[in-house]
């Protein structure tokens, strides 16, 4: 279908079709946009038309009221019953629209006027039913008095001279003075008649509407096809020019592609090398990221040992070395040593995807590192306080959890000891929040400054000096926290200085 054969004949065409597709789309989404508006336009003329005739029945029924009081007020010569039965006389000769007319009931629920019914005048009427098995006298009687300004009821009764029953609606409205509940009512039948009189002329005026934007629509289509047709056969002359250009460069184009195929081939080798290249430097980098991280890692432990040594040797000078101390000495020395190796095995395993979890108490693994800085905290006069507020089991890496732990306490430390604060402290909060364990450092030592808030967790960033610090910490405490134990870890700054925040989430024990 799309040889170059045809595709002058698709230029022509194509246009055309094109114009027919959207016109006819046109078209049909006018003609349904029409019949919706038909429909919403029908139900509201549906909706005012019944109004209308709702405030038709309204009015007879005040107009009856208005004469009785009119007649009422006016009455000298006759007695009360006997201007009850002039009234009432009077009632049963109104009528309206084409089945309309009026009729009275006491609050009793005698029947006092109707001019179908005069068998069943001044009778107990309470029993009477419509077509459904209402009792409708009850009904009409009980709902108008407790809404005496008036009330719709809707039910079903014969028409004047008919066996059938039809759909009927009443207004019914209370004349106090008498206790009459004074009705009126129309036949939703005839109602319905004159909806679909309405409907139908709407429907003609919509039919024309559609009938003019047709016709114009085909017209429309008509001129746009005329003009695509002569557009299109210039087109084609000028499409037939470019054949004869097109052929002359393919066959440069096929010089070209003899070469092509070695030329990529070439491409590929060299792609290939460089890919060896970069892999090689990645697994440089990610060497030398390790070794950063594992000597940020030892060099409080390291700070540690050292302190415990120049104690030994001080001690040593004074000639107060005793088993005890020595024995003390090697055990904190052990256990710095043991942290280290720890430390490489937990980066080791760092960047292995099958780390075994283990399940812990997040108050163990706090103060194992609270633990391993307790003696340069307490060399620098350095406060800790710790509140257990609720000890959460946790399901993760505790040795790296530790580290994290800390790694905020040594940061915290540094920040006080560099800002010379009076009465340094680090307050460690232990809480939980819903299914969640909250674990806060908060320092005093002033807080982050803010231009540095969006920039401390990232690798390499770092306020220390070269010879203090690598900027990979607090990279490496968040990449344990939220890629190995899925929590969170952020700061905030707070009145007297920074406070970070660990959400962890809880290991439910059964």
């Amino acid at each position: 279908m799309f040889s170059e054969k045809n595709i002058p004949k698709l230029i022509i065409l194509t246009p055309i079709i094109t114009v027919i597709m959207i016109a006819f789309f046109t078209i049909y989404f006018f003609i349904e946009n029409q019949n919706n508006y038909f429909e919403a336009q029908s139900i509201e003329v549906e909706k005012a038309y019944i109004n209308k005739q709702k405030n038709i029945l309204k009015k007879e029924v005040d107009y009856i009221i208005n004469y009785i009081e009119h007649h009422v007020k006016r009455n000298n010569k006759l007695s009360e019953e006997e201007l009850k039965k002039e009234l009432l006389k009077y009632i049963e000769t109104i009528r309206y629209e084409k089945h309309g007319y009026i009729w009275v009931h006491d609050t009793d629920y005698y029947l006092r006027a109707h001019p179908f019914r005069q068998d069943s005048i001044d009778t107990y009427d309470i029993d009477l039913q419509d077509a459904m098995g209402t009792y409708i006298t009850k009904e009409f009687i009980d709902k108008t008095i407790k809404n005496p300004d008036g009330i719709f009821i809707e039910y079903y009764w014969q028409k004047p001279k008919n066996v059938h029953f039809s759909k009927k609606l009443g207004f019914f409205r209370l004349y106090e003075k008498y206790n009459w509940v004074i009705g009126a009512g129309l036949y939703i039948d005839d109602i319905q008649n004159s909806i679909y009189e309405n409907k139908k002329i709407l429907e003609e005026k919509i039919n024309k509407h559609i009938r003019l934007v047709v016709t114009i629509s085909f017209l429309v289509i008509l001129v746009i096809g005329l003009l695509s047709f002569i557009m299109s056969k210039k087109i084609t002359q000028v499409f037939k020019a470019y054949q004869d250009s097109v052929k002359k460069k393919e066959l440069l184009l096929e010089d070209l592609n003899r070469n092509l195929e070695l030329k990529v081939q070439k491409a590929i080798k060299e792609v290939k090398k460089k890919d060896r290249a970069m892999l090689h430097q990645s697994r440089l980098a990610r060497m030398g990221t390790m070794l950063s991280m594992i000597a940020h890692q030892w060099r409080q432990p390291l700070s540690e040992v050292s302190g415990i040594l120049m104690e030994l040797e001080t001690a040593n000078k004074f000639k107060k070395v005793d088993s005890n101390m020595i024995k003390d000495s090697v055990d904190e020395s052990n256990k710095q040593i043991q942290f280290m190796s720890n430390t490489i095995e937990d980066f080791r395993n760092f960047f292995k995807p099958d780390k075994k979890k283990i399940d812990f108490y997040i108050d163990s693994a706090c103060s194992e590192a609270v633990t391993l800085v307790y003696a340069s905290l307490k060399n620098f006069n350095i406060k800790l306080n710790k509140n257990v507020k609720y000890n959460c089991f946790i399901h993760g890496y505790e040795r790296e959890f530790a580290q994290v732990m800390l790694n905020l306490i040594s940061n915290a430390k540094d920040i006080l000891i560099q800002r010379n604060i009076k009465d340094p402290k680090i307050d460690i909060t232990l809480d939980k929040k819903f299914n969640n364990a909250i674990i806060k450092v908060q320092d005093n030592a002033g807080g982050v400054e803010d231009e540095y808030l969006d920039l401390i967790f990232e690798p390499y960033f770092t306020t220390k000096s070269s010879s203090k610090g690598t900027g990979l910490g607090l990279y490496m405490a968040k990449m344990i926290i939220e890629k190995n134990m899925q929590g969170e870890l952020f700061v905030e700054n707070k009145k007297e200085g920074a406070c970070f925040f660990i959400i962890l989430p809880i290991e439910q024990k059964v």
